[in-house]
């Protein structure tokens, strides 16, 4: 029988632990905290054993394998350990995948875009009568849904961590939106290194598969040029410049040319917004004619695509200023791309958070062009300060989002202009998470609407 190790009480580790008991096998649930009572329950009702407050595991070197959290480093004494003993370490998609049957993978990764782009092919596939779902780092565990509600085609997101523990995992469309200077602390704070995690989504892709990538980002070039061996899948490609074979911009359109078939979509006039969702349209519809939808119905689904709660999403128009919400933005590249969606000085811009080693002069003159007021939403302003002060814009640190819309109702604003959440940093400092933070900006700004 074999023996699985489950480490982390999360939703993906309680869901893997309820997939590795489902098809018998002895399992363990370890954490090193103290687990919810709502997950405690979980495994009583799964008569899954657990072990709380410290990873003891007497019988670690007799385990088949263990189950990360994506949220455990390789550097934690625990994995040292199962390194040590020769007992394989995989992830929970990893388990999963070798329990989904014939249905079929789609994996997106990135550091910026991926999410939305999950979304949006899971909501074009289902609208044109494909059974999908839209999994994995989005929030509903791949496990989770190989035992609770299997499906025809699983879209998956997958964060770098994820990868990192995957092997025999293959994707039959894989999509790699971009890759930009992120979570470096977890890779010895080097890029060479992240991009080469996010590039396994293509890891053991046959001839019959599909690799999909953002063809003018250098990052992405320079880690398939890495490679041991070319991609052995089919490539499309998506880009700003026109191409002969893939998907390019070309005015307000977004062109796709795939061997003798030519489409050109208007995105002018698409509920996402911006450029950066231009991409992932691009990326998304590819993925789309892969499958084998007609160009109309991928269309119509694009239109219907309501934005991703967080991530460039419209919160209330207020005396005519728009109020935006993209928490989700947690690095600078993402902010980047937002402020590229947005009018010239009209913009009030919250930045701020715990710092992931940013570099704000890349965003400088995208500020300097965009920013009419500046908000500081975060503990430590200091480097933020040093960045735009000689902007000599409104300027104002606030320690909570109440202090920061006080603010803004102090300023001389006028219809058309906008009050934009994009931090470029992560929400530790104030916020549980980016859900957290987002949802608290939405409440105030909805509070405030609602005021005589």
């Amino acid at each position: 029988m074999a023996y699985t190790i489950v480490l982390g009480g999360g939703e993906s580790g309680l869901w893997a632990a309820a997939l590795a008991a489902q098809k018998g096998h002895k399992v363990l649930l370890s954490d090193n905290a103290k687990l919810s009572d709502e997950s405690k329950t979980f495994l009583h009702e799964h008569h899954i054993p657990y072990e709380e407050g410290g990873h003891i595991l007497p019988d670690l070197a007799v385990a088949t394998q263990v189950v990360k959290s994506p949220g455990i480093p390789d550097k934690a004494p625990i994995i040292q350990r199962c390194v040590e003993l020769g007992v394989s370490v995989i992830s929970e998609i990893e388990l999963a995948f070798r329990y989904i049957g014939d249905s079929q993978v789609i994996a997106i990764t990135g550091s910026n875009g991926k999410t939305t782009t999950t979304s949006l092919i899971s909501h074009i596939l289902r609208e044109n009568g494909i059974d999908a779902i839209a999994c994995g780092n989005i929030g509903t565990s791949l496990a989770q849904c190989v035992v609770r509600d299997p499906h025809k085609v699983y879209v998956v997101e997958l964060s770098s961590f994820q990868l990192d523990h995957m092997y025999d995992f293959r994707a039959d469309i894989a999509v790699l939106t971009n890759i930009t200077p992120d979570h470096l602390d977890r890779y010895e704070y080097a890029l060479e290194k992240y991009a080469d995690a996010k590039g396994r989504v293509f890891r053991n892709q046959k001839p019959g598969d599909l690799a999909i990538y953002f063809r003018e980002d250098l990052v992405t070039a320079d880690m398939l040029a890495r490679r041991e061996s070319p991609l052995e899948s089919e490539v499309q490609t998506f880009g700003l410049d026109k191409v002969l074979q893939g998907a390019y911009v070309d005015g307000r359109c977004f062109c796709v040319r795939l061997g003798d078939k030519s489409y050109d979509i208007d995105y002018s006039q698409m509920p996402l917004q911006g450029i950066h969702n231009v991409y992932n349209m691009m990326a998304s519809t590819l993925v789309a004619l892969r499958m084998g939808l007609e160009i109309q119905g991928i269309e119509q689904a694009l239109h219907s695509f309501k934005a991703v709660e967080h991530r460039m999403e419209p919160v209330a128009v207020i005396d005519g200023v728009r109020y935006i919400n993209d928490s989700k933005a947690t690095n600078i590249d993402s902010t980047h791309y937002a402020l590229s969606a947005m009018p010239d000085h009209k913009t009030v811009i919250l930045l701020g958070g715990t710092d992931k080693g940013n570099d704000y002069n890349m965003i400088y003159d995208l500020v300097s062009a965009k920013a009419k007021a500046l908000i500081y939403l975060t503990t430590d302003s200091e480097k933020l300060h040093r960045a735009f002060d000689r902007l000599g814009l409104p300027t104002i640190d606030a320690h909570s989002v109440t202090e920061a819309l006080d603010f803004v109702e102090t300023l001389d604003l006028e219809e058309g202009d906008v009050v934009l959440l994009s931090p470029a940093c992560a929400s530790f400092d104030l916020f549980k998470n980016y859900e957290h933070r987002g949802r608290v900006f939405k409440e105030e700004v909805l509070a405030r609407r609602e005021r005589p």
